[in-house]
């Protein structure tokens, strides 16, 4: 009897330990990194990703990543200033995710979560967030595959931009997407400055280059 009690408690304490290690694996406790830690960029060349946009297209970068004065202070993120109406392309191939496009272009928005958008997913897993998209632009639907390149929305004002109409991108680490969990991305096709790290730089103008 005391070896069965023995086996029995050994048992339990695998499975505790088990689903314990599950639970951190998907839920960490510990807080992920610095943005400024986290802004490792490759070189640009061998980048999976495309400017946002079509080729031939050139748009200042409004805000860049980790930016103090704005809302990427803990996000790894670019915008860049497209008007409204202006072609959104996808920067790497993948399967939408989930689309919203019911919000007017008002960029008026207090709710900073609460805009158009289209999430997609990429085959590593990562997913790439395209926002503030232009009410009824969406031209995907979640579980569509889209090819690099392809149009999915056009630009818009929705959300809270500070009535300043631009696209924002960013990419995350894996779905669902959460702030702190995203990748350092720059694109293949940019021609236009970078800083030290890598990263593309605030009030430059990148023009999405074709494809060679």
């Amino acid at each position: 009897m005391k070896s069965f009690r023995s086996s029995w408690w050994l048992l339990l304490g695998l499975a505790f330990l088990t689903t314990d290690a599950t639970c951190n694996k998907e839920n960490p406790s510990s807080s992920p990194p610095p943005c400024q830690e986290r802004a490792v960029f490759g070189d640009p060349a061998m980048s999976p990703y495309a400017l946002p946009y079509p080729a031939g297209h050139a748009y200042v970068l409004s805000q860049s990543y980790c930016y103090a004065q704005g809302g990427h202070r803990n996000q790894l993120a670019y915008d860049f200033a497209l008007p409204i109406g202006d072609t959104v392309t996808a920067a790497r191939a993948g399967v939408v995710l989930e689309v919203r496009e019911d919000l007017a272009d008002t960029g008026s928005s207090v709710d900073p979560g609460a805009h158009n958008h289209v999430f997609v997913e990429h085959a590593d897993g990562t997913v790439a967030f395209y926002a503030h998209l232009q009410q009824d632009g969406v031209a995907v639907q979640a579980g569509q595959t889209v090819a690099l390149g392809q149009f999915i929305a056009t630009s818009g004002n929705s959300g809270n931009t500070g009535n300043f109409p631009h696209l924002h991108f960013g990419v995350y680490q894996g779905w669902p997407a959460r702030e702190g969990y995203d990748v350092a991305v720059n694109f293949y096709n940019a021609e236009g400055p970078l800083n030290a790290a890598g990263g593309l730089v605030k009030d430059e103008w990148y023009l999405a280059l074709p494809e060679q």
